[in-house]
C-alpha cells in the first residue's frame, strides 16, 4: 500500500508540472537517416496552452557548421492569447554520421493592458511593447548522416547540356563552349575545366541561380568558355558523378572529348616570326589608305565642336522598370505567382509564399492584398 501511494502521488506531481506548461511543441522530420546533401524537411509547431496571458514567439535553427538550413515555410493564427506558428524548414546535412539539429527560441509574455499602451496615439508616437523576454531551451534533434559512394560530385537529380560552336578554326581564334547544369538538389559553384599548355582558357565565375521552395533547392549553374591555341588540341571530356538519395543509385552527367582542329598559317605570314623574316614586297597601298583614314578620323574628332556630340539622351526602361510594370499588371494569382518564382530574389519571399497559400491550400487572400507586399515602386 505505501508503494501504491508513492506511485500515484508521483503520477499526480507530473501531472501538476505537465499543466504548468504554457506552450505545446512538436516536431516532425522527414528523415532522421538521410544521406550527406539530401534533402531533409522539417515541420515545427508552436502552440499557446496558457490562454490567459499574451504570448510572442520567436524561433529558429541555430546555424552550424554541419549543415545549412533555410525556412521555407510559415503559417502563423495571431490571437491574443492563443498564438500559433507552423514553421517548415530544409536542411542539408553538410558531413556523415552523428548531426545535432539546435534550436534558437524565446517566449515573451505580456498583458492586455500592457498592449493596449503600446498602441495608444497615433502611427508615429506608438509605444514599445512592454514584455517579459524568456529564453526556451529546447531538447536537439539528432540525424544520423549517411556517408555518400565514392567518387560521388552531386547528390540530386539533374541535367547536363552543352553547346560547342565549331570545332575547326583559326590560330588564336577562339571557339566557345557553353555548359549548363540544372536540376534538383543544393550545389555550390564549381569550375568543369581547367588550364592547360596545349590552349588558352578565358572565362569569369560561373553563373548561379538556387532557388528554395517545399519541393526542396533548385540549381541551376551556367558556365561559359572561350578557348584558343596555335595549334590543334584535344578538349578533355567531362564527366560527374551524380547520386540519386530516392533511387539510391548513381548516374553519369557526360560532355564527350572534342578534337579541334586549328589552322595554322604559314611562317613567312606571321608578323612576329623574327627566325623567319617576310619576304619582302611591293608597296601595301591597301594598308597605307588604312592608315591616312584612321588618322583623318581622330583629327576631325578633335577639332569638331563638342556641342555636335550632345544629343537628347534617348529613354529607354530598365529592368526594374519591365519588372514592376510585369507585376503591376499581373491578371492572377498564377500569373503573379510565375512572374516572382522567375526573378528568384528573396525580396519576394512573403508575396511568394501568400501566393503559394492562395493557389495550394486555397486560403482567400485578394490579389491587390499580395500587390502591397511587394515594393515596386
Amino acid at each position: 500500500m505505501p508503494k501504491f501511494k508513492l506511485l500515484f502521488l508521483l503520477f499526480l506531481m507530473l501531472r501538476i508540472l505537465h499543466a504548468q506548461e504554457d506552450v505545446a511543441y512538436s516536431f516532425h522530420l522527414s528523415t532522421s537517416t538521410p544521406y550527406k546533401h539530401e534533402a531533409v524537411f522539417l515541420d515545427v509547431n508552436i502552440s499557446q496552452l496558457d490562454h490567459s496571458k499574451v504570448m510572442l514567439f520567436k524561433f529558429t535553427l541555430k546555424s552550424s557548421n554541419e549543415y545549412s538550413f533555410h525556412q521555407i515555410g510559415l503559417e502563423e493564427r495571431e490571437k491574443y492569447h492563443d498564438l500559433q506558428h507552423e514553421y517548415r524548414y530544409l536542411i542539408y546535412p553538410k558531413k556523415s554520421g552523428e548531426i545535432k539539429i539546435e534550436f534558437e527560441m524565446v517566449k515573451s509574455l505580456t498583458d492586455d493592458d500592457k498592449v493596449t499602451y503600446s498602441i495608444s496615439g497615433d502611427r508615429d508616437s506608438v509605444k514599445r511593447l512592454e514584455k517579459e523576454d524568456i529564453e526556451v531551451h529546447l531538447k536537439p534533434m539528432m540525424l544520423d548522416v549517411k556517408a555518400l559512394p565514392k567518387g560521388v560530385d552531386l547528390v540530386g537529380e539533374f541535367k547536363l547540356t552543352h553547346t560547342l560552336d565549331k570545332q575547326e578554326t583559326e590560330a588564336f581564334d577562339p571557339i566557345n563552349l557553353k555548359v549548363e547544369l540544372k536540376g534538383r538538389g543544393d550545389v555550390d559553384p564549381f569550375e568543369l575545366l581547367t588550364e592547360s599548355k596545349n590552349y588558352r582558357l578565358f572565362h569569369q565565375a560561373p553563373d548561379v541561380k538556387r532557388f528554395y521552395s517545399k519541393e526542396g533547392a533548385t540549381t541551376d549553374i551556367k558556365w561559359e568558355y572561350a578557348i584558343s591555341a596555335k595549334e590543334s588540341f584535344t578538349l578533355p571530356a567531362i564527366e560527374l558523378k551524380a547520386f540519386n538519395p530516392k533511387s539510391e543509385k548513381v548516374y553519369s552527367l557526360k560532355i564527350p572529348e572534342y578534337t579541334i582542329k586549328v589552322d595554322t598559317p604559314k611562317e613567312e605570314n606571321l608578323l612576329d616570326s623574327e627566325d623567319v623574316p617576310v619576304v619582302s614586297k611591293s608597296i601595301d597601298w591597301e594598308w597605307w589608305r588604312w592608315i591616312f583614314s584612321y588618322i583623318f578620323v581622330f583629327m576631325a574628332g578633335f577639332l569638331m565642336p563638342r556641342d555636335l556630340f550632345k544629343r537628347k539622351k534617348v529613354a529607354t526602361k530598365s529592368n526594374e522598370e519591365i519588372l514592376t510594370k510585369k507585376i503591376k499588371s499581373a491578371k492572377s494569382h498564377k500569373e503573379l505567382l510565375e512572374i516572382l518564382l522567375a526573378e528568384n530574389s528573396s525580396n519576394y519571399s512573403k508575396a511568394i509564399e501568400a501566393l503559394e497559400l492562395v493557389l495550394y491550400k486555397g486560403q482567400k487572400t485578394p490579389l491587390s492584398k499580395i500587390l502591397n507586399m511587394i515594393d515596386v515602386g
